[in-house]
Protein backbone atom coordinates (compact mmCIF):
# COMPACT_ATOMS: atom_id res chain seq x y z
CA UNK A 1 0.00 0.00 0.00
CA UNK A 2 2.62 2.13 0.65
CA UNK A 3 4.20 2.43 -2.74
CA UNK A 4 0.78 3.05 -4.41
CA UNK A 5 0.00 5.97 -1.80
CA UNK A 6 3.82 7.65 -2.73
CA UNK A 7 2.57 7.74 -6.15
CA UNK A 8 -0.49 10.27 -5.45
CA UNK A 9 1.06 13.57 -6.12
CA UNK A 10 1.91 16.14 -2.81
CA UNK A 11 -0.45 18.74 -3.91
CA UNK A 12 -3.20 16.12 -3.78
CA UNK A 13 -2.31 14.81 0.14
CA UNK A 14 -4.28 17.82 2.32
CA UNK A 15 -7.36 17.41 0.29
CA UNK A 16 -7.30 13.47 0.38
CA UNK A 17 -6.46 13.64 4.32
CA UNK A 18 -9.30 15.73 5.12
CA UNK A 19 -11.05 13.60 3.27
CA UNK A 20 -10.36 10.53 4.28
CA UNK A 21 -10.61 11.53 8.33
CA UNK A 22 -14.06 12.34 7.15
CA UNK A 23 -15.01 9.18 5.68
CA UNK A 24 -13.15 7.48 8.93
CA UNK A 25 -15.14 9.80 11.71
CA UNK A 26 -18.17 9.12 9.86
CA UNK A 27 -18.18 5.19 10.16
CA UNK A 28 -21.27 4.18 12.00
CA UNK A 29 -19.51 0.60 12.81
CA UNK A 30 -17.12 2.34 15.61
CA UNK A 31 -15.31 -0.48 15.77
CA UNK A 32 -14.55 -1.06 12.07
CA UNK A 33 -11.15 0.20 12.90
CA UNK A 34 -8.96 -2.06 14.89
CA UNK A 35 -7.16 -0.21 17.90
CA UNK A 36 -3.64 -0.37 16.65
CA UNK A 37 -4.93 1.20 13.58
CA UNK A 38 -6.83 3.78 15.34
CA UNK A 39 -3.74 4.68 17.52
CA UNK A 40 -1.42 5.00 14.70
CA UNK A 41 -3.92 7.16 13.40
CA UNK A 42 -4.47 9.49 16.42
CA UNK A 43 -0.35 9.80 16.61
CA UNK A 44 -0.13 10.87 13.48
CA UNK A 45 -2.44 13.31 14.12
CA UNK A 46 -1.04 14.42 17.29
CA UNK A 47 1.87 15.07 15.17
CA UNK A 48 0.74 17.00 12.65
CA UNK A 49 1.25 14.40 10.01
CA UNK A 50 -1.76 13.33 8.41
CA UNK A 51 -1.17 14.96 5.32
CA UNK A 52 2.30 13.30 5.01
CA UNK A 53 2.52 9.75 3.13
CA UNK A 54 2.34 7.81 6.25
CA UNK A 55 -0.37 9.50 7.64
CA UNK A 56 -2.46 9.22 4.37
CA UNK A 57 -1.58 5.27 4.19
CA UNK A 58 -3.26 5.03 7.78
CA UNK A 59 -5.93 6.90 6.68
CA UNK A 60 -6.37 4.90 4.06
CA UNK A 61 -6.15 1.44 5.06
CA UNK A 62 -8.62 2.74 7.87
CA UNK A 63 -11.40 4.57 5.38
CA UNK A 64 -10.86 1.05 3.72
CA UNK A 65 -12.25 -0.90 6.72
CA UNK A 66 -14.83 1.86 6.75
CA UNK A 67 -16.26 2.13 4.00
CA UNK A 68 -14.58 1.12 0.61
CA UNK A 69 -17.01 2.00 -2.22
CA UNK A 70 -16.49 5.57 -0.41
CA UNK A 71 -13.15 6.04 -0.38
CA UNK A 72 -12.32 4.80 -3.57
CA UNK A 73 -15.10 7.36 -4.62
CA UNK A 74 -13.50 9.87 -2.72
CA UNK A 75 -9.92 8.99 -5.01
CA UNK A 76 -11.74 9.25 -8.22
CA UNK A 77 -13.26 12.48 -7.37
CA UNK A 78 -9.40 13.30 -6.87
CA UNK A 79 -8.31 12.26 -9.75
CA UNK A 80 -6.65 9.58 -8.46
CA UNK A 81 -8.16 6.58 -10.77
CA UNK A 82 -4.99 4.06 -11.19
CA UNK A 83 -4.35 4.62 -7.38
CA UNK A 84 -8.41 3.30 -6.96
CA UNK A 85 -7.22 0.40 -9.50
CA UNK A 86 -3.73 -0.31 -7.89
CA UNK A 87 -5.83 -0.75 -4.62
CA UNK A 88 -8.81 -2.52 -5.71
CA UNK A 89 -5.70 -4.83 -6.87
CA UNK A 90 -4.16 -5.15 -3.19
CA UNK A 91 -6.95 -5.74 -1.13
Amino acid sequence: MEKTVESIPNSLLGDLSNKLVDIVLGAEDKNAVPADLAKKVIYLWRQDQLASYTGITALMEASLKVDANRTFHTLEELGLNEITVSIRSLI
